[in-house]
């Protein structure tokens, strides 16, 4: 797939149970979603950036901003419907899934997603995944993990503390699960319409759906944390890093002047 086609799509909803109208939230005066939009957009490796929402006030705030927003059902309980119900009017190869609450995403993160499908051959699906360095994290239920094997496809993702460590200095990595993966358009549209799974019910992890139809998924490890908002209180954090760190003060400049 040398010349594919990539669109990446952000889904967004005013009724996050944490934090209300978290995508308008302003971050140094942006919106959040705008932030991600941008950034999105820096990346050469995707062709078109969509917000697909559905909720007026978000897509009029993208629209108002110069992008492109496509409304949909307010019935989808998983972001991967949503998103390929925005991409049933769009042409495309493959499908980046971008997540509103990451305004601090790096283009070149997207860009690691998207590279394996010009290089392995029938891949479907990639996820990207971070090291877990804190072992409260490994305890830590709200954080899926997940295990690799020795060509980095995902074995298995769980809220549990995978790998056991009986051997507390082992060599074996432990990865969290981000809210950032790619399809292909043909395979999102297969993934909607699997029949949910027993495992994909227990954990409450749609990608075990994946998994336990026995596809695969690609896991891209990124070597830094990704920081995200998932509470108000997370806004003045990731102020502070775009002010105090160098690379994010020079993203958070360009987009501005993307405007």
């Amino acid at each position: 797939m040398s010349n594919q086609k990539v669109i990446a799509v952000i889904p967004a909803r005013m009724g996050s149970s944490r934090f209300p109208g978290k995508p308008l939230q302003k971050i140094l005066g942006l919106p959040m979603v705008e932030h991600v939009r941008r950034r999105a957009l820096l990346c050469e490796a995707v062709n078109d950036v969509i917000v697909a929402t559905c909720d007026r006030e978000i897509a009029d705030t993208v629209s108002g901003f110069g992008g492109r927003a496509v409304m949909t059902k307010d019935t989808h309980e998983r972001c991967t419907d949503r998103v390929e119900e925005a991409m049933q009017s769009a042409s495309a190869d493959v499908v980046v899934i971008l997540q509103g609450d990451e305004p601090l995403i790096v283009p070149d993160v997207i860009r690691m997603l998207i590279e394996p499908f010009r290089h392995e051959k029938g891949l479907l699906c990639t996820n990207l995944l971070s090291v877990i360095q804190e072992e409260t994290d490994l305890q830590d239920q709200d954080i899926v993990k997940a295990a690799l094997d020795q060509r980095n496809f995902v074995m298995f993702y769980s809220r549990a503390g995978i790998p056991f460590h009986r051997v507390r200095k082992g060599p074996c990595p432990m990865y969290r699960q981000t809210g950032l993966s790619a399809f292909t358009k043909k395979f999102l549209r297969q993934f909607s319409q699997l029949p949910p799974t027993p495992l994909e019910i227990t954990e409450s992890v749609d990608f075990l759906r994946i998994l336990e139809h026995r596809f695969q998924v690609l896991g891209v490890v990124y070597d830094k944390p990704t920081v995200g908002v998932d509470r108000p209180d997370d806004v003045g954090i990731v102020e502070n890093i775009l002010q105090a760190d160098p690379e994010q003060k020079r993203i958070y400049e360009k987009i501005l002047g993307s405007a």
